[in-house]
This record gives structure tokens, C-alpha cells and sequence, in this order.
């Protein structure tokens, strides 16, 4: 094995033994202080299914990919609605959002019209931002 790839391969198992874990936060925001029908996965994972009861949270943990592959997505639903989905971490958009403020958490309040969350700006002030659903 030549050095480049013995060094490669160093790298790559240092970098996935001390890359930060990332918290994913759900919270049941619906304004008719309904049950919120959750259901996450990812291409590797299943995280089962959810009742979130009004403010409850639901919370998971991993660790990116260090290639910028990782991605969540969650169906939502609740009363008599459609099945709703969003993509809660997806890496390309999420990661490099708040490494200066060093931050390693997602935390989404799913209100009807979307998902909502504050986000870090530049000077790592936070800023409240709210997403459509998955089309």
C-alpha cells in the first residue's frame, strides 16, 4: 500500500473518530395543539415512528459523513392531514451553517404552514427562519 493511500486512510479514521456529533431536535409547534405523527430516517437508519403531543420534543444524534452525504427526512402528519415531508439535517445545507458559531444542533419547531428554526448568521446572532414542506 503506497503512503498516499496508507495517509488517506489515517485521515479518514481520524477525522470520523473525533468528527463532532450532531443533535436533531423536533418539537410539536402545531397551532391546534394537535399530535404530531412523526416518522425519520435516513438512507442507513430508521428511526420508527413518533407521537409528539403539543411542545413535546423528539431528539437524535449522529455523526455527518465526512464526505457530505448525510441526510434526515421526516414525514409529519397530524389530524386528518396529508403526509407532509422535510429533510430535518441534510448535510450539504446544514453543516458548514454555523461552524463559525460552533454550533452542532438542528433544533426544528413544526409548525402547519412548515418547519421553523433559528439559524446563525454571520456575527453568530440567531435569526428565525422557516422552510416550506417537500414538494
Amino acid at each position: 500500500m503506497s503512503v498516499l493511500v496508507k495517509s488517506v486512510l489515517f485521515l479518514s479514521m481520524f477525522t470520523l473518530a473525533w468528527a463532532s456529533r450532531t443533535d436533531v431536535y423536533i418539537t410539536n409547534s402545531l397551532e391546534g395543539k394537535e399530535d404530531l405523527h412523526i416518522h425519520c430516517k435516513s438512507k442507513d437508519d430508521d428511526l420508527g415512528p413518533h407521537v409528539l403531543h403539543i411542545n413535546e420534543t423528539f431528539k437524535f444524534s449522529f455523526r455527518a459523513n465526512i464526505f457530505y452525504g448525510t441526510l434526515f427526512f421526516c414525514s409529519f402528519q397530524w389530524g386528518n392531514g396529508p403526509l407532509l415531508y422535510f429533510d430535518v439535517y441534510d448535510q450539504k445545507r446544514d453543516q458548514n451553517k454555523c461552524d463559525q458559531c460552533k454550533c452542532d444542533e438542528c433544533k426544528w419547531s413544526i409548525k402547519k404552514d412548515g418547519p421553523c428554526r433559528f439559524e446563525p448568521q454571520r456575527d453568530c446572532s440567531l435569526v428565525r427562519k422557516c422552510y416550506e414542506w417537500n414538494h
